[in-house]
């Protein structure tokens, strides 16, 4: 039981090592943002102390929890809708090299599209609300999704293809026992993307048609020069990504541990 604790205590301790420089950077730069304002003496309105931003946190007039929760949704529905899309279509391109020829065209074309110039139209369409935002999120987060995925499926050994063939393993075999599994650390890849895109893409939808959550907070904080409150939502966006990017790389950890043996004893 000691020797359990003990291994425990040790792999507690190692993470904690592990995860320090990060900590101390984000630390470091909150002090010399503090020392730099207050130094210069530079003007709320302009330049907040992290105090100021922490103290906007708990102001309840900005109602951080409506606003929060309505990012969350459009976050996590982008993100949701983007992994499907982005999985289902790769799949359907590596299937069959037609609907390769056929849609990989359509999709590079649309990703070179700027999403700001998008987002009036889908508030046409589909009004103001959180669905365009979940919309926008999508039409951001997607491609990379395809694009790593196909990647993953189709960088596959071909003399492992040609043996698997030559012992009358079917396509569906080929998928599932040796591209699926292949493909994984590119899919976690391109989820990685996903998670940082997809909050960016919800933002950019509050930006143009949204009258609550933090991109709206942040132009109404923009027209009033209440710094505080915007830079207190950017340190809640900044903490949605993180924890959206952490829970990513959590389950790529759970799915593949073996990806993961030689950095942790590292």
């Amino acid at each position: 039981m000691n020797s359990r604790a003990g291994r425990r205590a040790a792999g507690i301790l190692a993470k904690i090592w592990y995860y320090a420089p990060s900590a101390l950077a984000i630390l470091v730069l909150v002090l010399v943002w503090h020392v730099s304002v207050s130094w210069w003496g530079v003007r709320e309105y302009i330049m907040p102390t992290p105090g100021a931003a922490v103290a906007a946190l708990f102001d309840p007039k900005y109602r951080w929890l409506k606003n929060l929760l309505t990012t969350l949704y459009a976050v996590l529905g982008g993100f949701t809708i983007a992994a499907l899309l982005g999985v289902g279509l790769a799949v359907l391109t590596v299937w069959n090299s037609y609907l390769e020829r056929t849609i990989m065209p359509l999709l590079v074309l649309f990703n070179t599209l700027p999403k700001v110039a998008l987002a009036p139209l889908f508030v046409i369409w589909l009004g103001y609300g959180v669905v365009p935002n979940i919309v926008i999120a999508v039409t951001v987060a997607f491609f990379p999704v395809v694009i790593n995925t196909a990647a993953g499926l189709s960088r596959v050994d071909p003399d492992l293809l040609d043996l698997v063939r030559s012992l009358k393993g079917s396509k569906w075999q080929i998928f599932t026992k040796i591209r699926l599994p292949n493909s994984l650390p590119y899919i976690f890849a391109g989820m990685k993307l996903n998670a940082t895109l997809s909050v960016i893409g919800a933002i950019v939808g509050e930006f143009v048609a949204s009258e609550s959550g933090l991109g709206a907070l942040i132009i109404v904080g923009g027209v009033t020069l209440d710094t505080p409150s915007i830079f207190a939502s950017l340190c809640l966006i900044a903490a949605l990504g993180l924890a959206l990017y952490a829970f990513v790389v959590l389950v790529e950890r759970i799915t593949m541990p073996w990806e993961f043996r030689d950095t942790t004893m590292n």
